[in-house]
Formats: structure tokens, C-alpha cells, sequence
């Protein structure tokens, strides 16, 4: 009799010690799992307040001393607006130092939400098809086909 509530004790201490093993790595998961969705919202919300838009007309680009595309910032927060914030590509090449530069109407390199900057790309293009991408240090990019005739 004695022998068989020894075993059942070291039974009944096994599992307690399984089930708070098992809750401990259920609670560490969700906890995992909580800061996760947490860090994706704020990341999500980032990129959304950051929202823009290239506005040209992507058959008739301007050209006064270099290609000028419009950038408006369709975002609820503002954003930095120059060469070391903003990428552009055009056609597969990063465009950087005296071939692009970048304005914004108050000429801080800050464009307000509702505001228009403007990149200027300062290369002779040959006519013909091209694209431009141009990313956001938070990652929000947009890109644009246009033809220069």
C-alpha cells in the first residue's frame, strides 16, 4: 500500500512539473507573439502616414535643366525629403550626387503632407521608355513608366 502512493505522488509531481513547463512556454510564445504584432502595427502605420505619389503625366515629363517629377505627399505625416532619405532608380541605376537633386517648397528637405516636391534628374535621356522608382527611407516606394519622344 505504501509503495503504490509513493509512485502515485512521484506521478502526480511529474505532471505538475510537465504542466507549469508547458504553461511557461505558452506564456513566453504569447508574449513573443504579442510584441510581434505590436512592432507590425506601428510598422504598418509608419508606412501608411508616409504615403506618396508621383504626379506626372508619364508621356509629357518636363525638362528644364534636367527631367523634373513631382512628388506629393499623400501621407498624414510629413517626411524627409532629400538625398540621403529618398532612393531613385532609374531603369535598374541609383541615381545619386550632380545627376538628381531634391526641392521641397519650403526648401528645408521637409515635404508636408499635401505638399509637392520635386526631384530633377540632370541626365541626357535618348527618347524612348523608361522607368523611375523612387523609396522612402520607410521603405514605401513607387515607381512610374514614361516615354521621352
Amino acid at each position: 500500500m505504501g509503495s503504490l502512493a509513493t509512485s502515485e505522488l512521484i506521478f502526480f509531481i511529474a505532471t505538475l512539473v510537465i504542466s507549469a513547463s508547458v504553461v511557461g512556454v505558452l506564456g513566453g510564445q504569447t508574449l513573443h507573439l504579442t510584441q510581434s504584432i505590436g512592432q507590425s502595427s506601428k510598422t504598418l502605420s509608419t508606412t501608411i502616414e508616409s504615403s506618396f505619389s508621383i504626379i506626372n503625366d508619364p508621356n509629357n515629363i518636363p525638362n528644364s535643366n534636367g527631367y523634373v517629377f513631382y512628388i506629393k505627399n499623400t501621407g498624414s505625416s510629413s517626411f524627409d525629403f532629400t538625398n540621403n532619405t529618398i532612393s531613385t532608380i532609374l531603369n535598374g541605376t541609383m541615381l545619386s550626387g550632380s545627376e538628381i537633386s531634391y526641392s521641397t517648397p519650403g526648401g528645408n528637405g521637409l515635404l508636408l503632407p499635401g505638399q509637392v516636391g520635386e526631384i530633377t534628374v540632370k541626365m541626357t535621356l535618348a527618347p524612348g521608355d523608361y522607368t523611375i522608382m523612387v523609396t522612402l527611407s520607410t521603405g514605401n516606394s513607387h515607381s512610374m513608366v514614361f516615354q521621352i519622344n
